[in-house]
């Protein structure tokens, strides 16, 4: 009797090392796709957007300081900053002014940026992840990010 629990026994452990060693390729390949999707989510932001209505396209870059920036590229209606607070800067045209600045890489997506919007002179809080190799969620909001809006973009190039 002592022999056949020491065969289930040995048995039941073969099983059990069976599965080990089937769930470690699994598991590398799991924290394989999470690195991916970490590599993914810090790199996948470079490169240029249309807005969620398609009116803009912005294009991200890494700034000197190493936070990332955003530049309008385009604009369905091109025209001049005329809502922008400083007089000095109302006669410039909206194409290449910097819109988004200060987005810092964490945690997967990027936060504590600010957002310019044109269309009525003021600055808000920005905070944008990116879902996938195509598309982006960008959130402006003032103050917490529980007051704002959110919006999908999709990738240009």
């Amino acid at each position: 009797m002592a022999s056949h629990a020491n065969r289930l026994h040995l048995a039941l452990g073969t099983w059990a090392l069976a599965a080990l060693l089937l769930a470690a390729p699994a598991s590398a390949l799991d924290r394989g796709s999470e690195a991916k999707a970490a590599s993914l989510a810090e790199s996948g932001i470079f490169g240029e957007w249309w807005s969620e209505e398609k009116d803009g396209r912005i294009r991200f870059y890494k700034h000197r300081d190493g936070t990332v920036r955003g530049i309008l590229t385009w604009s369905k209606k091109p025209r001049a900053d005329t809502e922008n607070d400083n007089p000095k800067l109302r006669t410039r045209s909206i194409i290449g002014i910097v819109l988004m600045w200060n987005l810092r890489y964490e945690d997967g997506e990027y936060e504590d940026g600010y957002v310019y919007n044109p269309e009525d002179g003021n600055t808000y809080r920005v905070d944008i992840e990116v879902l996938g190799p195509r598309t982006l969620e960008v959130r402006g909001h003032i103050g917490i990010s529980l007051f704002g809006q959110s919006q999908v973009w999709t990738r240009y190039r």
